[in-house]
């Protein structure tokens, strides 16, 4: 899943304060490090996050409970139908929240059934899972590990 981009900001930030800047010796390179600071600050309450992504992990989310629910018990099943269309169509944002929610009832409701029932239930889980996987893999950049172990 991804981390919200105003708690990756902070991190930077506060990495690149306590840190990082210690251990720069030269007055430009410091000068340079807090334009970079000073840039992270100030884009991280401007960054609005893509909400394809967001549409995307849910309706693959909506899909993989859409196959669990016949699986589950009636009660289960009312729980969980009743958490998916509750979950508000907009923003972006509210609905993956909601369905995500939904998706750790369906996994405690999982865990109460049957081995044959559980298995294709959570096997719906686990595509869902794996496709996410894919798509958080997706939107990273190329490493710079190697540039980074050069200095």
């Amino acid at each position: 899943m991804l981390v919200p981009i105003e708690t990756m900001i902070d991190g930077l930030v506060r990495t690149l304060t306590e840190r990082v800047l210690p251990d720069v010796p030269t007055r430009f390179a410091r000068g340079q490090l807090y334009a970079v600071i000073d840039v992270l600050r100030n884009l991280r309450d401007r960054v609005e996050p893509r909400a394809a992504l967001f549409e995307d992990e849910s309706a693959s989310i909506a899909g993989a409970l859409g196959r669990v629910i016949p699986h589950l018990p009636a009660a289960a099943k009312s729980t969980l139908e009743a958490a998916v269309t509750d979950a508000p169509a907009a923003p972006p944002s509210a609905r993956l929240v909601a369905l995500r929610a939904a998706l750790i009832l369906a996994l405690d409701a999982i865990a109460d059934l049957a081995p044959a029932d559980a298995a294709a239930a959570r096997a719906a889980v686990n595509e869902h899972l794996a496709a996410q996987t894919m798509r958080d893999l997706a939107v990273l950049k190329p490493s710079m590990v190697g540039e980074i172990s050069k200095g």
